[in-house]
């Protein structure tokens, strides 16, 4: 894929360069990312991705807002219109989080991998992750008044969960599960045991 030459001819370069990118990373990782080599790609000019992107760092820095945008809004659709307070809401914002790295996994890396930029130093990215997190307190704590998890530090329990999602994402992603296994079953197994853990039991369960 290193070679690979995808000519581009009209449309949105800032776009295409997002995506060349991640494409990079996800091959290659961070390092592979150059400006050069991307403008080589597509197929253009060294100095046209400088009209989007001062430099390497900013490129990077887009790619992963997108990541954040993109599955934040993955998470806001989900059951649309029920009630936050839906435990099969929790449930499925869990499954989503690990489907959405699986399928953008250079966009992960650089959101939550091993490759992440450190949102403390980049306010574009501290605000979009930590209004990811945000949401998942706001379900918790709905959750809290309706009796469908125990009552505890929502944060904590935020914390909890997210650590659970995302480390099945990084085994799987960074190929420390089995080939063979079934990864949608580990992801409802996961997300089955996190609830379990969380949830209120009712009188006869």
């Amino acid at each position: 894929m290193t070679g690979h030459i995808r000519k581009y001819h009209h449309g949105d370069l800032r776009a295409a360069l997002l995506a060349e990118a991640a494409v990079m990373i996800t091959h290659g990782g961070v390092a592979s990312v150059t400006l050069r080599a991307i403008s080589q790609r597509l197929g253009v000019s060294r100095a046209a991705p400088y009209r989007h992107f001062p430099n390497k760092t900013a490129l990077l820095v887009a790619v992963a807002a997108a990541g954040f945008q993109r599955l934040e809004a993955r998470l806001q659709s989900i059951d649309a219109g029920a009630p936050r307070s839906g435990i099969n809401r929790f449930r499925r914002m869990g499954e989503e989080y690990v489907r959405f790295a699986l399928e953008n996994p250079a966009h992960y890396r650089l959101m939550y991998g091993k490759e992440a930029l450190t949102r403390e130093d980049v306010p574009e990215l501290r605000g979009v992750g930590d209004a990811l997190l945000a949401l998942l307190v706001d379900v918790i704590r709905a959750h809290h008044r309706s009796g469908g998890i125990k009552r505890g530090n929502p944060e904590a329990q935020a914390y909890v969960a997210w650590s659970a999602v995302h480390g099945l994402a990084s085994l799987v992603i960074e190929g420390q599960i089995n080939a063979a296994s079934d990864v949608d079953e580990l992801i409802r197994q996961t997300t089955r045991t996190l609830l379990d853990g969380l949830r209120v039991r009712r009188r006869g369960e």
